[in-house]
């Protein structure tokens, strides 16, 4: 798996965005890959624009393209090579379209909660983790600097396979620890989770099993990762009921700062980090979170 080559990070002016652009920067810079800042206006604002101060589409774009220029600039970045677009239109689709036009293979977006949902996605980079066609990194805005500890998500279908080489290829690149993490729901726990609705508690254990899973998951991770130098996962087989408040706690208590998991999976008697389960972790996660796409996810599928 080549390492990523084209970043794109969408930008709206706002505090937890220009956190992503500087963990996109800083990222590019460490890839030796290519970065563009991108801009989506709306429609109706550009319409609106047009009738109140009586220019064309085209003065709008422009003046807009220097306010981004110079958010760039204002961000004390150094003085890397960025690129900058400003598009009108829906931002998603604009988004898509923009990582599809550069062949970028990685978008980067900022995000912040509220008061009371402090860890709350926007609609836009939920629909993006939903549906775009590359990976989507989702940066807090608290969160700045090199990657010390990583969580990867495994669940031992393709997608958390290549969940798990990103992940190795960024622990890699920061020099951080990485664990890999295995939710283990036993046949009791099956009956009982109830789509999460039960609070999660710890089962208290088939000794047998738990050692049955964290053989296979040693086995996949080495097969994962080889030709990782010296990288060691941290192997941790978890045998809970909610699989989304395990990995949550997990990465709580280790402090991990960025969680990488696939899009598509499965997990004994169902599939796994689709759908609900997938996009809880991503809302409910204190720290930054890496979403790793299928290969080949045509644009606009969920």
């Amino acid at each position: 798996m080549k390492p990523y080559t084209h970043l794109i990070v969408a930008v709206d002016f706002t505090p937890s965005c220009l956190n992503a652009l500087r963990q996109a920067v800083r990222l590019a810079a460490r890839l030796n890959a290519r970065l563009t800042v991108v801009h989506v206006m709306d429609e109706f604002l550009v319409h609106e624009l047009k009738r109140a101060l009586s220019i064309d589409q085209s003065a709008i774009r422009a003046d807009w393209t220097s306010k981004l220029r110079k958010f760039v600039s204002d961000a004390e970045l150094g003085d890397p090579h960025v690129d900058v677009q400003v598009r009108i239109g829906p931002p998603f689709t604009e988004l898509v379209d923009a990582c599809r036009v550069e062949s970028a293979d990685l978008l980067v977006m900022g995000v912040k909660g509220s008061r009371l949902d402090p860890h709350r996605v926007g609609a836009i980079a939920t629909q993006c983790v939903r549906k775009s066609p590359v990976d989507v990194l989702l940066v807090r805005e608290d969160a700045w600097g090199a990657y010390k500890h990583l969580a990867a998500c495994v669940d031992f279908s393709d997608n958390s396979a290549l969940a798990l080489k990103r992940a190795s290829q960024i622990a890699q690149l920061e020099g951080a620890t990485l664990d890999a993490i295995y939710v283990y729901q036993s046949a009791l726990a099956m009956s009982i989770d109830y789509s999460g609705l039960v609070a999660p508690m710890p089962l208290g254990g088939d000794q047998g099993s738990i050692e049955h899973w964290e053989s296979k998951l040693h086995a996949f991770v080495a097969q994962v990762i080889e030709g990782y130098g010296t990288l060691s996962p941290v192997i941790h087989v978890i045998e809970r009921m909610n699989i989304r408040e395990a990995i949550l706690e997990h990465a709580k208590a280790t402090h991990a700062d960025l969680v990488v998991l696939g899009t598509r999976g499965r997990s004994g008697l169902r599939e796994l980090l689709i759908g609900t389960t997938a996009e809880k972790i991503v809302s409910h996660a204190a720290c930054s979170i890496l979403v790793v796409k299928p290969e080949n996810m045509p644009a606009g599928q969920a």
